[in-house]
């Protein structure tokens, strides 16, 4: 029998420790420049949080100033804010059993466990961003009450119950890795398996982001609520458009003058449906890979027409509760 560090054993950790942060960047969405400008490398520094600083914002200047008159507008002082990022550790194991070693072959047990703890530890990772994303925080939301984004979509009352769709610019939202994709393995000798297991410490702030609108805020991040359930989900362009044009309107900036939308299979079908209805030739948006280094942008009739770069997660928050 193959024991730890001999062998077979050493041959599968050696392969995932390998695979496993090629495997996890290929997974996970969110953790990534071309979505999010404020990327932070936190390895090595002490301390589980961060402050981001944020400027405040200013008014226009005086426009024809009087002769010695002031040139200091109210409100137009220097004040930065900032906005603090957590860090959390998201993990997942597996167990792997001496008979699956022997008879499953080298190849095929390592691809299903990386495949297995990557996918796992991505998943944790864009769920928690969704999450901060919509609300500030990464507690599990059960109820449109637990979202201060402000909604471009339908109200509570006109929902049973609620999937939100993300409408943000880059700057909205920033990312910190504290650990990549980590690997530990350990041989069980009671049960004659061997446990491995994969950890990622990482975290998100929700940056300018106000859902009362007053003079000088402004509001990076939006959402659209709709209804939950593929085939009964109510998401139209009508309601993207319109986040749209208030990130325009609040001077969110643009990535190559697009900004991302987020959205779910429900929602997909739901629009495709509604692209049909002019003219669209296909009844699915097309399958958007996590990876953006290969081609992971849907570049089509929606993109052009709405200013808005579509991506489709599973990991939105959905079937919220609606009522008031």
């Amino acid at each position: 029998m193959a024991a730890i560090g001999t062998g077979t054993v050493a041959e599968l950790y050696s392969n995932v420790v390998a695979d496993l942060i090629p495997f996890y960047d290929n997974a996970v969405l969110l953790p990534n420049p071309a979505i999010l400008t404020h990327n932070y490398n936190l390895e090595g520094a002490i301390g589980n949080q961060m402050q981001i600083p944020l400027s405040n914002y200013w008014p226009a200047g005086n426009v024809e100033p009087t002769e010695n008159g002031s040139l200091i507008n109210d409100g137009f002082n220097f004040d930065p804010g900032s906005a603090t990022l957590l860090v959390t550790k998201k993990g997942a194991g597996s167990t792997v059993s001496e008979e699956a070693l022997e008879d499953g072959g080298m190849a095929t047990v390592s691809n299903a466990i990386v495949t297995r703890l990557s996918g796992a530890i991505a998943k944790a990772t864009d769920v928690e961003g969704f999450r901060v994303a919509v609300a500030g925080n990464a507690t599990v939301q059960t109820d449109m009450a637990n979202v201060n984004t402000p909604n471009d979509g339908f109200i509570n009352t006109a929902l049973t119950t609620a999937d939100l769709g993300i409408v943000m610019s880059a700057e909205g939202l920033a990312y910190a890795s504290k650990r990549e994709p980590t690997v530990k393995m350990f041989n069980d000798v009671e049960n004659d398996n061997h446990q491995i297991v994969a950890t990622v410490r990482n975290g998100f702030a929700q940056l300018r982001t106000d859902a009362v609108v007053a003079a000088g805020q402004q509001n990076f991040i939006r959402h659209f609520a709709t209804e939950s359930g593929v085939g009964t989900s109510n998401a139209n362009l009508d309601m993207i458009s319109r986040s749209i044009a208030n990130l325009r309107g609040d001077n969110a900036p643009t990535t190559g003058g697009f900004y991302w939308v987020f959205i779910n299979a429900a929602q997909e079908l739901a629009l495709a449906s509604e692209l049909n209805g002019v003219g669209a030739s296909s009844g699915s948006i097309g399958s958007v890979a996590q990876d953006l280094a290969n081609d992971a942008l849907l570049q089509g009739l929606l993109t052009q027409a709405i200013g808005g770069q579509f991506v489709r997660s599973n990991n939105l928050p959905e079937s919220l509760a609606t009522a008031d």
